[in-house]
């Protein structure tokens, strides 16, 4: 009986963040089934260092990353940024 494809669990990226009230950390994962998580790049601060700039760079030294997904998870970065600078680094 072949395997219905969609039931498929696939390995995915997943960015973390540690939100704090003067910094916002900016991590990489790679989500593996059966395996959990594998980070892939330290943690990137903003504002102490351009975490944008260190997340992109990391991802276009990764060839097996295609460029659809590096700029979905750039502009992911970006949103949660920009809430953190917005919220002034409060949660509430």
């Amino acid at each position: 009986v072949p395997r219905d494809e969609r039931s498929i669990v696939k390995p995915r990226l997943v960015l973390k963040f540690t939100w704090m009230e003067k910094n916002i950390g900016v991590g990489l994962d790679h989500f593996l089934p059966r395996h959990g998580t594998v980070p892939l790049t330290p943690y990137y601060f903003w504002p102490r260092k351009d975490a944008w700039e260190e997340l992109k760079t990391v991802l276009e030294n990764k060839p097996w990353i295609s460029q659809k997904k590096m700029i979905i998870l750039l502009n992911q970065a970006t949103d949660i940024i920009n809430l953190w600078q917005q919220s002034g680094g409060n949660l509430s």
